[in-house]
């Protein structure tokens, strides 16, 4: 699904009702974060557009542009600005995604492409406010944090922080942590993160003491993903299709041995079957290293 930022995510059907009512915007200002630079439209035709969604949804699959035109016409000019690179008025794309969310609309698992399986059943019904889970699950998985880091990761302002922060001071660095922490068993020895994952969007001086491989993940634009080796970013990946096979071109890959190297081979594998589904059968993983 189009979740946060925006963004394809894959998510337990359970957690969808918290994910509806915590990224669905509320006010002006968590709209405005939605749409980019076109000018904020009035948020009461949110409503409409998850209707539409599902009303005028052609088929059994479609494209994202496919579902951007079936919806546009029947939406608020203030929601369909002109688009100079598309020569049409449409939906903007940042509302058309948080709106599919809403509408409960799946992604097919076939590429770069968005497809949309068609909806089931009645519109999902968002739950009013409540206890913001979202930035709870957020704070126990970065550890301590700037409000400006988890904004960052969420996506836009968040209407409420939760309850049980505190204050803590990290290498003279006043930061925020929640109190309830439950044990958990470790992480993995290794990972493969994306980029803007949790875990790299708190304080990335406590995460990547290496300031070169810091400069190389934490990008301005099109940042690769973070290899972690036992909590601490140490090189970056990035993948790419071949026919079949789906290539990880891993930097700092000889870093990793014995259960880090296990682990991070059992997550590509997974990746691989995530990302081929029927279309890149059977999938096979590679590695480059440098």
């Amino acid at each position: 699904m189009l979740s946060l930022r925006g963004a394809p995510h894959l998510h337990r059907a359970a957690d969808l009702p918290v994910l509806r009512r915590e990224l669905r915007p509320r006010t002006a200002e968590q709209l405005a974060a939605w749409v980019g630079g076109f000018p904020v439209p009035e948020l009461e035709p949110l409503d409409l557009l998850v209707e539409l969604l599902h009303r005028e949804f052609p088929g059994e699959r479609a494209t994202k542009g496919e579902l951007s035109a079936a919806v546009s016409p029947l939406l608020p000019a203030d929601w369909t600005p002109w688009c100079e690179r598309c020569g049409v008025r449409h939906v903007v794309d940042g509302l058309f995604r948080v709106g599919t969310l809403l509408a409960g609309l799946e992604l097919e698992p076939v590429g770069a492409r968005l497809v949309f399986r068609a909806p089931s059943g009645a519109v999902p019904a968002v739950e009013a406010e409540g206890e913001p889970t979202l930035l709870r699950a957020y704070a126990r998985l970065v550890g301590a944090f700037a409000k400006a880091d988890a904004v960052k990761w969420l996506g836009f302002p968040p209407s409420g922080w939760p309850e049980g922060l505190r204050p803590v001071v990290v290498e003279g660095r006043k930061l925020l942590a929640v109190e309830d922490v439950v044990e958990a068993p470790p992480p993995p020895a290794g990972l493969l993160l994306f980029p803007r994952d949790p875990y790299l969007l708190g304080p990335r001086w406590l995460v990547a003491p290496d300031a070169a491989v810091a400069r190389r993940v934490w990008r301005a634009v099109g940042s690769p993903g973070a290899l972690v080796v036992r909590g601490e970013v140490v090189g970056d990946w990035r993948y790419a299709f071949s026919g079949r096979t789906v290539i990880f071109r891993v930097r700092g890959w000889r870093k990793v041995r014995g259960e880090a190297r296990k682990s991070v081979r059992e997550q590509a594998e997974l990746l691989a079957a995530v990302w081929g589904g029927s279309a890149l059968e059977p999938d096979v993983v590679e590695w480059e290293s440098s």
